[in-house]
Order: C-alpha cells, then sequence, then structure tokens
C-alpha cells in the first residue's frame, strides 16, 4: 500500500511539473516578451526586434502540445456542445489514468495489465465526445433542411441573407439554433460574410453544410436566385437521407450478422467459464491454447472490420 501510494505521488507531480514546465513556464515567459515589447516599442529602433533561431524545447513542446493534443480535443468539444476547457480535461484524463494505475497496483494487480488498464482508461472520455459530437452532427443534418427551406421562405419575402440567418436562430430547434446563432453574431460583430461562412464549415464537417456554403458564396460571387438554390439543396438533402434509409434497410441483415459473429465467441466463453471454470483455466494455462486464443482475436477483429467494411455503403 506504501509503494503504491508513493508511486502515485511521483507520478503526479511529474505531470504537475511536466506541465508547468512545458505549457505555463513558455506561455508566462510569452506573456511577459509581449508586454516588454509593448513597453519599448516606441523608444526601440527599426531592426533592433530580431528573430532568434535555434530549438526552443519548451516552446515546441508546448505548441506540439497545444496543436496535436490540446487542438483535437477542442474540435470535439466544439461539435459535441460542450462549454469546458480542453487543457483542463487533457490534465484530468492524464490523472485519472495515473490514479487508475495506482489503484490497480494497490488492488495487488500485476503491472502490465495495470498499465493496459491505465492506458485505456483516456479512451473513455475520447469516445464520449466522439460519440456526442456525432450525436449533434445527425441531428444538425436531420433538421438541415428545414433551416435552409426557411431560409429560401426568407429570402423570397424580401430578408437579407444576415436577417434569415437571425431567423433561424430564433425559430430553429437545437443544434440547428446555436450554429445559425454563432453565424449571426460572428456577421453582426463585423466579421465578413464569406470568413463566417467557411469557419461554419469547418467547424461542421458536413456535406450538406458545405454545399450550402458553396452555394451561398458561389451566389455571392457570380448572383442568381439564391432562394432556388436552396430549395435545389433542400431537395437534394432530403433525397439523400431516403437513400440513406433505403441504405439502412438493405444492409439491416449483414449489421446484424456482423454482430451477432463478433459477440458470440465471447458469450460462448462466459458460458463455459461458468459451466465448466477448470477446463477454461486448463485452456488459459497451456502455451498452445493462449497462441490459439491470441490467433482467435486476430481473425475475430480483422473478420468483424471486413464485415464492417462490407456494410458501410458511401452515399
Amino acid at each position: 500500500m506504501t509503494l503504491a501510494v508513493l508511486t502515485f505521488m511521483f507520478t503526479l507531480s511529474t505531470v504537475l511539473v511536466s506541465y508547468w514546465a512545458l505549457v505555463l513556464r513558455p506561455e508566462t515567459r510569452m506573456a511577459a516578451q509581449v508586454r516588454a515589447r509593448l513597453r519599448v516599442k516606441a523608444a526601440a529602433p527599426a531592426g533592433s526586434l530580431v528573430k532568434r533561431g535555434g530549438f526552443d524545447l519548451s516552446g515546441d513542446a508546448a505548441s506540439w502540445y497545444r496543436r496535436r493534443v490540446v487542438g483535437p480535443v477542442a474540435v470535439l468539444m466544439e461539435r459535441a456542445g460542450l462549454r469546458l476547457n480542453p487543457a483542463r480535461l487533457v490534465i484530468g484524463t492524464a490523472l485519472g489514468a495515473v490514479a487508475t494505475f495506482c489503484v490497480c497496483l494497490a488492488a495487488q494487480a500485476a503491472a502490465p495489465p495495470a498499465l493496459v488498464v491505465a492506458v485505456m482508461t483516456p479512451l473513455v472520455p475520447y469516445f464520449y465526445l466522439r460519440a456526442a459530437a456525432n450525436r449533434r452532427m445527425a441531428a444538425l443534418e436531420g433538421a438541415f433542411p428545414e433551416a435552409i427551406d426557411l431560409m429560401a421562405r426568407a429570402l423570397r419575402s424580401g430578408h437579407a441573407l444576415t436577417a434569415s440567418l437571425g431567423m433561424i436562430a430564433e425559430e430553429m430547434t437545437e443544434p440547428v439554433r446555436s450554429e445559425f446563432r454563432l453565424l449571426y453574431e460572428q456577421q453582426n460583430y463585423g466579421l465578413p460574410v464569406p470568413q463566417v461562412l467557411k469557419a461554419f464549415a469547418l467547424r461542421m464537417p458536413l456535406p450538406d453544410v458545405r454545399l450550402f456554403v458553396t452555394a451561398v458564396l458561389t451566389q455571392r460571387d457570380t448572383g442568381g436566385n439564391l432562394a432556388e438554390i436552396l430549395d435545389n439543396l433542400a431537395s437534394v438533402t432530403r433525397d439523400r437521407f431516403r437513400i440513406r434509409r433505403q441504405l439502412r434497410v438493405l444492409t439491416a441483415q449483414g449489421r446484424m450478422t456482423g454482430w451477432i459473429l463478433a459477440m458470440f465467441p465471447l458469450g460462448l466463453a462466459c458460458v463455459l467459464w461458468l459451466v465448466n471454470p477448470s477446463h477454461m483455466r486448463a485452456f488459459l494455462a497451456d502455451p498452445m491454447g493462449v497462441r490459439m486464443l491470441q490467433i482467435a482475436v486476430v481473425l475475430q477483429i480483422a473478420g468483424t472490420l471486413m464485415i464492417r467494411r462490407i456494410v458501410s455503403v458511401e452515399y
């Protein structure tokens, strides 16, 4: 127990010191440099601020951390509609992995299984964020044709494009309401409409959203009847939904077969363990049995991926 506590304290200290050295310290130093330059910018001669070359370990590591670790988490949280600090979530997940490892060691578990469980711990919030983002994007995609129809009707009644964005932000349901409210507020605060629409397409990488942004930007450059274009876009979107439902019906048997073939070996192993545990222990104690189990797991994963690939139809 004392060893587990010492291991936990050492790992926690290492994580906190690394976070201070790689994130907080470079940001504080950069802020101090900016303040110093702002204080002396009137007296400094031209060319006195020369960019130094070389490799800054802490600065480059912090930049990589923000770009490769915090950045994808922030994108997932934005798509999921969560208002949390991505850096704190990453640090909390790392501390949770360390705590899980220490708890496994305290429970008299071996080091390799404890390490595997600790490494898998950050996958829980990641898959939760990914599932929440997929649900929100699916809800946005389902309500997007109604939003386009509302915009087309507003344009026909004489409203401007920006006013139609405000109408969608007021009358549609979530998540369309929040996304179009953000569009309306951004352009209302002075951002150019093309920049706002491109940011919307990057934030929500859906085919319908990209078609909508492309249609609006093309109409602003070349002219034309935007209401008619939006009506055609809404019709195409509804046809895509109809085709998607037909594909799900046609591939239902294959998807069910994949689930059965993927879960049947695990269920059979659990039943055999309950019925005859000595037989399963003898199987796992034999090196040949362990090797056969490893081969079966690899083949099972490969077969599941192949079935998933077969029943996944792009449209």
